[in-house]
């Protein structure tokens, strides 16, 4: 009776550990290898993704993003940049006014930046950031048909599914990772994991 309670207990950990583990391991492997700094590829534009916003301030993580900008848009001074995000529950502006507004203050001319103020979700900030690229292409009399080489800005766990994102929508994208502060790794790691499983899930009936 003990040995067959016990035969169960180690058959339903063998399953817990292949329905979940196995697939969290591969995952986060992907994660990791997505995650490196491609910030020496020649790109047209470079893409800030938006994170919360509490009130008018922008969170850590979308700090570290800032940051990590504004100091490639200083070394790269022909390169525009879209600061990209809309307002979420509990902000009083969109996150895409408030890394404007830091990068202003940060040095960075207004006229260099492009504003996307209508994203809810990765997806799109990317859908979005594309529209208005085109818009800012057509104004200075470029091809709209040539793929468009961008750098997407964002923590490092989050680079992986961003660039997979932009590359559906039709983007030659590279990553420039920012840092993702102590306190928000474990939370930030495990919610990625089950944003990727949903990715993989929604991106065939988005791009059906």
């Amino acid at each position: 009776m003990k040995n067959n309670l016990k035969r169960k207990i180690v058959n339903i950990l063998k399953y817990i550990f292949i329905v979940f583990f196995i697939p969290f391991i591969l995952v986060q492997f992907l994660i990791l290898s997505g995650g490196k700094d491609e910030s020496d590829k020649q790109v047209d534009y470079i893409i800030i993704l938006g994170g919360r916003v509490y009130g008018e301030k922008p969170s850590r993580s979308l700090n570290e993003r800032i940051k990590t900008a504004t100091e490639y848009l200083k070394e790269h001074k022909d390169i525009m940049v879209v600061a990209s995000g809309g307002t979420g529950k509990g902000e009083e502006i969109s996150e895409a006014e408030a890394i404007k507004r830091e990068l202003v203050k940060n040095g960075i001319k207004e006229t260099r930046i492009i504003k996307e103020d209508k994203s809810k979700s990765t997806m799109e900030n990317l859908k979005f950031t594309l529209e208005k690229i085109n818009e800012n292409r057509v104004a200075n009399n470029k091809n709209i048909n040539e793929k468009v080489k961008v750098l997407i800005v964002t923590n490092g766990y989050h680079l992986y599914r961003s660039k997979k994102t932009a590359e559906l929508f039709g983007y030659e994208a590279y990553g420039l990772p920012a840092k993702t502060p102590l306190i928000s790794i474990p939370k930030s790691y495990l919610r990625e994991f089950l944003s990727i499983i949903k990715f993989n899930f929604e991106k065939k009936y988005y791009f059906a």
